[in-house]
């Protein structure tokens, strides 16, 4: 690793998926003031914006399912917000935990292959996620991934 504080360190690797646990509980106690509550109502508007755009918000509010489904999104989206608060705030805390994960796991590289086999899906933060993210926001050509 060429420095504790540059995350371009780490592109194009991976942790299995114990190390993910890991690390987002490394990352989770580092936000000890988080008040999941306390965020101002137009930032949580905007957030559950990010969640209905993505497709993540029932269709039917009615559903018996749909306030569990919009809390835990809710959840997710406002934890996801505080890590990218944290990593503004202290990017050389988020790298140092990152590098000591990447050590004590031994990330590897993400996997090139253009299908997801049934094997993959039980490793999902290591093999499945990256991937779907890459096809999703990174260069790849729609169709160089596919589901077996």
């Amino acid at each position: 690793m060429a420095s504790d504080n540059n995350q371009d360190d780490f592109l194009g690797l991976v942790l299995p998926d114990a190390g993910v646990v890991e690390l987002t509980d490394c990352l989770t106690e580092y936000m000890t003031e988080i008040e999941l509550g306390g965020l101002p109502d137009i930032i949580g508007q905007v957030l559950d914006d990010f969640i209905d755009q993505a497709g993540g918000m029932p269709e039917d509010l009615r559903d018996s399912d749909a306030f569990d489904v919009i809390t835990v999104n809710q959840l997710a989206v406002t934890l996801a917000y505080q890590v990218g608060r944290l990593e503004g705030r202290s990017p050389q805390i988020v790298n140092r935990l990152i590098k000591e994960a990447v050590e004590k796991w031994e990330a590897k590289p993400v996997l090139e292959a253009p299908d997801i086999s049934d094997k993959d899906l039980r490793s999902p933060k290591e093999k499945v996620y990256p991937r779907l993210r890459r096809l999703e926001y990174g260069d790849a050509e729609e169709d160089d991934f596919y589901i077996e």
